[in-house]
């Protein structure tokens, strides 16, 4: 697939995009996690599998709901990306999803799940961090732009008030994002989190238009 690829046309934000067009973005999101896949296996010793069950494009604040509500306890893991295509991305992880995955990824089990210690934030970090940079460098191999993540932030609180953060930092309170759920899993147990992309409204039209047929 490459930037002519004929289901997308001229497209003005993220709220214009149909159903083909998603499907196009769920494929560069499945190619990012084949990346993600096999670091985060060479980094571990052991296969552990990515899946991208669902791509979709929906208001910032319907996403607490899609996680279990405002006052879900979550991890937070916040990028700002520069580049071609400026913008912020963030990764949101569940509190039963952060103990699996840090047993996935050290096999041990954290005694103190609300307190984690400065190697289990550690693994948080590398985790998105390798989530993040996987799916730019796709997004930038196959639309031609430069998109360069930050190192990450980490907070950890109701998932409410990390998007409400998200919506004041950004100034765009009706904003919409592309969500990218994420499954990770080894043979033994598994979790789904959220990769959340938001392009900066500036950033949005020149990115948009790369995925039209015939940008103008």
């Amino acid at each position: 697939m490459g930037t002519s690829d004929q289901r997308f046309g001229k497209i003005k934000a993220l709220s214009d995009l149909n159903e083909a067009q998603l499907d196009a973005l769920r494929e560069m999101s499945h190619a990012g996690m084949v990346h993600a896949t096999a670091a985060l296996s060479q980094l571990l010793g052991h296969p552990l599998s990515l899946t991208v069950p669902r791509v979709s494009v929906v208001p910032l604040v319907e996403i607490p709901g899609q996680i279990g509500g405002d006052e879900e306890w979550v991890a937070g893991l916040y990028f700002k990306i520069r580049g071609d295509v400026k913008g912020d991305i963030l990764v949101l992880i569940p509190w039963n999803g952060v103990l699996s995955v840090i047993q996935i990824l050290t096999g041990k089990r954290t005694a103190q799940p609300m307190a984690l210690t400065e190697d289990e934030r550690s693994v948080l970090k590398e985790l998105a961090n390798i989530l993040t940079s996987a799916y730019l460098t796709v997004l930038s191999n196959l639309l031609g732009v430069l998109m360069i993540p930050s190192i990450p932030g980490l907070a950890f609180d109701m998932v409410g008030a990390v998007v409400d953060s998200l919506m004041i930092e950004r100034g765009q309170m009706g904003e919409v994002a592309m969500v990218i759920e994420t499954r990770f899993e080894n043979p033994a147990n598994g979790v789904a989190g959220r990769l959340i992309f938001l392009p900066d409204p500036e950033s949005l039209p020149g990115f948009l238009d790369r995925l039209s047929p015939n940008p103008q």
